[in-house]
């Protein structure tokens, strides 16, 4: 027990000097970081823009209101952001794999898949972070939610577990290539499918898609069950219960996604010649 603590606090220690030195990059160009703030908020002030339009043009969506959807939205933004900060390695696992990237972290006395993403720590996923942040915080007034402490508890068990579920999907994704040995890019598509049904109620697609969407590509907890929870529609369950379910959810995607990794790691025989 003593040298698993010691080695959690070395895991620690290295992931603040990676986000250290992450920062540090960004703040050497100051120019490329102001671009990313104007154009990344943008295309999710579209996306609100468009729940808006929907919203007074049709009514309400299935039940829910304007403010509804805006805690929603919020919500998938935030998780969105905080899984482009930690895991959008993902999404080029392929050219690692071909380029023979691997080679060095396999070298190095530090677990493989964490090199991999959390010594490439993404800090431009930041400026998707701020709009979610602003949206969902409009969305809590708007539906007059209490915020206490049980409710910033319940917001954030479920982000973590929204962003594991997440990461875990861009890890399986990405470690296919191990076994294909294709620098194919799924990630880009797989963010566009998650963005487009995790910003509206899961509830409005036939019961299928909900089925899938629920237990085999478990998208739905990351917002729309954890938001029906919080802001008591659709009949589920108000409490913790969700928010906790959703956490187990993502570790069990990212702990079968690890495997997978592992699996495929095996697979790997560096760039050849």
């Amino acid at each position: 027990m003593k040298n698993l603590f010691r080695e959690l606090i070395h895991y620690l220690d290295v992931t603040a000097h990676v986000i250290k030195m992450a920062v540090m990059t960004v703040i050497e160009y100051p120019s490329n970081i102001a671009g990313w703030l104007i154009s990344n908020p943008l295309q999710f002030i579209m996306g609100f823009a468009i729940i808006k339009f929907v919203v007074e043009s049709f009514g309400q969506i299935n039940g829910w209101t304007y403010g509804q959807l805006a805690f929603l939205y919020g919500l998938s933004v935030i998780s969105h952001a905080l899984s482009m900060i930690f895991f959008v390695q993902g999404w080029f696992m392929g050219y690692y794999v071909i380029e023979g990237e691997f080679d060095r972290y396999l070298t190095r006395p530090l677990g493989v898949l964490y090199q991999f993403f959390f010594t490439n720590i993404n800090i431009f996923g930041v400026t998707d972070l701020i709009p979610g942040i602003l949206v969902f915080l409009y969305g809590c007034v708007k539906c007059g939610v209490s915020v206490n402490l049980t409710f910033l508890v319940q917001v954030m068990i479920t982000l973590i577990g929204a962003t594991l579920i997440r990461g875990g999907i861009y890890i399986l994704l990405g470690s296919t290539s191990f076994y294909t040995r294709s620098a194919v890019d799924f990630g880009q598509y797989t963010q566009e499918i998650m963005d487009k049904t995790t910003m509206y109620p899961l509830s409005m697609y036939p019961e299928s898609i909900q089925f899938i969407l629920t237990y085999l590509i478990p998208v739905g907890w990351i917002s729309f069950y954890p938001a029906a929870s919080m802001l008591g529609t659709e009949g589920v369950r108000s409490g913790l219960t969700v928010s906790l379910v959703t956490l187990g959810v993502g570790i069990a995607v990212i702990l079968i996604a690890g495997a997978f990794f592992n699996r495929g790691l095996k697979q790997y025989e560096s760039a050849g010649n």
